[in-house]
């Protein structure tokens, strides 16, 4: 397979960063403090973050060992959003497994976020780049922290609205998604080279990936096998959440069928049957005829385009930097995530 040896190295690299988070998140007292701060992080996630940290130094001429530990606090602010995500939206499973407010109640979890957080700045502290390059890295990551926050609360006060213009949609996942990519990318070129202008083309590139890799999402939750999603398909429109999919449709739709679409969009947010609902026959018919609705009037087509362009305008940006493996990685990486069926 095209990506095989891609998801090797991606494997090997969090191997390395593995055993940083382990020794800046140690089994120690207060122990449930501990333990839930490490549950995300050792369950098992990809660390493709990290791992565009490490190949984005390498990609300028930079030494990888010296960006692990600032690897490890990009994986620590991701989880840290996440552990917090969950608690705003009160999910009960994360990667297949309880969420941290499940298993430790929310006072516990907020505290485990928060020391997640925390963490991050210590990974820096320890990172070995000279002074001026931690005081910039320092810079992206309270950059990144800061627009991850304004994306949230974007995307919540989203919820109440019943349309969401397209450029709205995407100064919001900017900061959600995008914003996480961006930082990566940008510290890995920090630490590894002092040329502002490939600096500036891993920046870009993390930003493009970033937004492309959310809106893939969206579009895989619309059209793919349900078995490799692991998820009914259709669920986003079943909790009514904003998409540019959906900010294309309302863009285009006649108001007739806007009335329709919503009509099943966001029926079922916040009901408690939602996730058994979903399997009803009934259900399953009224999401179909939405999806229907958002194929005629070109919409998930849109989307889908759209994060290809980003992948292909991130990717002519590294053209700036020299061939290397680390840069076909990056390539390979970008393009995986607006081609993967999961």
């Amino acid at each position: 397979m095209k990506y095989d040896d891609l998801f090797k190295r991606i494997r090997d690299k969090a191997r390395d960063v593995d055993e940083v988070i382990l020794e800046l998140i140690p089994e120690k007292e207060p122990v449930d403090l501990y333990r839930a701060a490490r549950h995300y992080p050792l369950a098992g996630g990809k660390r493709v973050r990290p791992f565009v940290v490490l190949r984005a130094s390498e990609a300028v001429g930079g030494d990888p060992e010296k960006a692990l530990y600032p690897a490890a606090a990009v994986e620590f602010i991701h989880n840290y959003s996440l552990v917090h995500d969950d608690i705003m939206d009160m999910d009960e499973l994360r990667r297949g497994r309880p969420t941290v407010h499940k298993l430790w109640g929310v006072n516990m979890a907020i505290l485990a976020g928060d020391l997640l957080f925390s963490k991050a700045f210590e990974a820096i502290a320890r990172a070995e780049v000279s002074p001026e390059k931690k005081a910039r890295i320092l810079d992206v990551l309270v950059r990144t922290s800061n627009m991850l926050c304004e994306g949230q609360a974007l995307d919540i006060e989203f919820e109440t609205r019943e349309e969401v213009a397209v450029d709205e949609y995407l100064k919001m996942i900017a900061g959600k998604t995008g914003a996480l990519f961006q930082g990566s990318a940008e510290i890995g070129a920090i630490i590894g080279t002092e040329d502002e202008e490939h600096i500036k083309a891993l920046s870009k590139w993390g930003m493009n990936v970033g937004i492309a890799f959310q809106i893939w999402d969206d579009v895989l939750d619309l059209i793919a096998d349900e078995e490799k999603l692991g998820k009914p398909v259709g669920s986003d429109i079943r909790k009514g959440k904003k998409t540019l999919i959906v900010s294309h449709f309302f863009s285009k739709a006649s108001d007739e069928d806007k009335a329709e679409f919503l009509k099943v969009f966001g029926k079922y947010a916040g009901d408690a049957k939602g996730d058994a609902l979903i399997h009803d026959e009934k259900v399953k018919e009224e999401v179909a005829k939405a999806i229907e609705l958002l194929k005629t009037y070109g919409s998930i087509y849109y989307a889908a385009r759209y994060a290809k362009n980003l992948v292909r305008e991130a990717n002519e940006a590294l053209t700036i930097l020299p061939e290397s493996e680390a840069r076909k990685d990056l390539e390979l990486l970008a393009e995986f995530l607006v081609e993967r069926e999961f």
